[in-house]
């Protein structure tokens, strides 16, 4: 596999959260793969110099500091996601959102509708149909494809042109990620796009079992640390499952789109080969379940994990787990992403050799306003400024100086009050700045510096590409299959991973549903317009 052009960069990149993180560098050319890292280097090269002055020092690409008339001001209303912070002072951000918007001049006000985790894309759903919001987060819920689709949100080419150059500046060529056809429906979030998969560990735990995170490096030296902890903490659970029994899913793969690899790459270094399989046929996913049977035998897994609803990382706040799988693009990035997110101290293992970049994975945190929005033109002024204006993204990203986090000499902050505040509770989600579009340009938190972020943008430059990268599947003419197959999905896979049964027959059950639902129908559409993608960018 090819790498892109690298560049030798001083500079940064923030932040991720949930579930995985990651690039797409549309090709519109043979080369287009290569002027995207360029681009977006220098984009965030040219903002690194300033990243260690206070927001308000650094200059933003923002209106002039004269607060609008009463009767020009738009309020929006925008869902903010509640993980594990209840955020209990948003009436408070929310009115220091507000004020530094008319102090800085933008026409718009905020109102943050807070929504939590386990229900983020149940709600998304309702209040698009109801029209009630007007900018929100398209994660953990259906893709932009899918929305743009059936009608849910609105395109963003002429907004971008009158009130989002400074998205457009930002993002360079990756905005291209954020299409469906020819047409763009959500602004990606700046971050290091790189994903491999992580075990983020319990530091003290590990350290008790004489263990190295140099020790783990995939998931069969992961099992033999799980099981010397184990022995140490017979009563905490080893792998903390996300909701609904969320186990693992497997890696190296590109989804193309999907909700999950039934018709995806198999991505492997030096290769080229874009044809489209179903994973979960293949012997290397009947060896993953072998190895999932391991761990459930061994008691790793709560026995109640088909019914949590929380975060996987919850259980680890309490030390009632051990630890959790993540995706990131290296151990550093995944260290400073939980250093403040997590309440006790712990690290990560990285379980492949390189960190793959995917158009899926830029997609995950990318930010939408909704078709029904009555309020479009106002969405997308305090859109921009979330991107650009470092006063604005510090406060989404970090709270309120002072009474949520305190500035140090290098640039960093840390909490307040050390003695109350903690990621659970600080009173506002602070240091889980990656909700927003882009943490780059906020505060860092503690350990991390100014200086930290250039291991973020080097991650993009040192990870691998897929041979797919900037091909966008238009999922349209087989909506139907994919909605049956994702509901045979959903049927099968957290219990077959889990073993709730003879998950051999799972198993073999799921792929003739997969088959009754139509997903060779997805896998022929999907290998037709990608062959398409190929004859004019490859």
């Amino acid at each position: 596999m090819k790498k892109m052009r690298k560049k030798v960069l001083s500079v940064l990149l923030c932040g991720i959260i949930l579930c995985a993180a990651m690039l797409c560098g549309a090709c519109q050319s043979k080369n287009a793969g290569e002027d995207t890292k360029d681009k977006t280097a220098e984009t965030a090269k040219e903002t690194a110099d300033s990243y260690a002055e206070k927001p308000a020092e650094k200059e933003a690409d923002a209106p002039a500091d004269t607060a609008p008339a009463p009767d020009e001001v738009t309020t929006i209303v925008m869902p903010y996601m509640l993980t594990m912070n209840p955020a209990e002072d948003r009436d408070l951000v929310q009115a220091a959102m507000n004020e530094k918007l008319l102090e800085k001049g933008y026409p718009v006000q905020v109102e943050f509708m807070c929504i939590d985790f386990p229900s983020w894309g149940q709600q998304i759903n309702l209040l698009l149909a109801d029209g009630q919001i007007d900018l929100f987060n398209c994660s953990f819920m259906e893709s932009v494809g899918a929305l743009a689709n059936k009608g849910a949100l609105a395109p963003l080419d002429d907004l971008l042109d009158e009130y989002g150059q400074g998205i457009r500046d930002t993002l360079g060529d990756y905005l291209v990620c954020g299409k469906v056809g020819d047409t763009i429906y959500g602004t990606p979030k700046l971050a290091a796009y790189g994903n491999a998969p992580m075990y983020v560990m319990n530091q003290e735990m590990l350290d008790n079992a004489g263990i190295s995170r140099d020790d783990i490096v995939d998931l069969e030296t992961l099992t033999d640390a799980l099981k010397e902890v184990h022995k140490l903490y017979p009563d905490v659970t080893m792998i903390s499952t996300g909701a609904g029994g969320g186990l693992y899913d497997p890696s190296g793969l590109d989804w193309l789109g999907s909700d999950k690899p039934y018709a995806c790459l198999k991505l492997e270094e030096g290769s080229d080969d874009l044809t489209v399989i179903n994973y979960y046929a293949t012997d290397e996913f009947k060896e993953l379940l072998d190895l999932t049977q391991m761990w459930v035998d061994e008691g790793f897994i709560r026995k109640d994990a088909i019914n949590y609803q929380d975060s996987s990382f919850t259980a680890m706040h309490d030390s009632s787990a051990f630890g959790t799988f993540a995706g990131y693009a290296s151990e550093a990035i995944t260290d400073s992403t939980y250093a403040t997110a997590i309440s006790v101290p712990n690290c990560a293992s990285m379980l492949a050799e390189k960190a793959w970049i995917t158009t899926g994975n830029v997609t995950g945190m990318t930010w939408c306003i909704p078709a029904l929005s009555k309020h479009k033109e106002a969405a997308m002024i305090f859109l921009n400024a979330l991107y650009t204006d470092p006063d604005i993204a510090n406060i989404g990203c970090n709270g309120i100086e002072g009474v949520h986090y305190v500035l140090l000499d290098d640039g960093s902050i840390t909490y307040a009050d050390p003695e109350t505040q903690s990621a659970t509770t600080s009173g506002w989600p602070s240091g889980m700045g990656s909700f927003w579009p882009n943490m780059l340009i906020a505060y860092p938190w503690a350990p991390d510096t100014p200086a930290s972020y250039e291991e973020w943008i080097r991650s993009n430059e040192e990870s691998l590409n897929s041979p797919a990268l900037g091909f966008v599947f238009d999922s349209s003419a087989v909506a139907d299959e994919i909605a049956a197959v994702n509901n045979v999905i959903a049927k099968y896979y957290n219990p077959m991973m889990l073993h709730l049964g003879d998950s051999a027959k799972m198993l073999e059950d799921m792929l003739k549903e997969l088959e009754q639902a139509g997903l060779n129908d997805i896998i022929t559409e999907k290998q037709r317009q990608l062959d398409e993608w190929a004859a004019i960018n490859k």
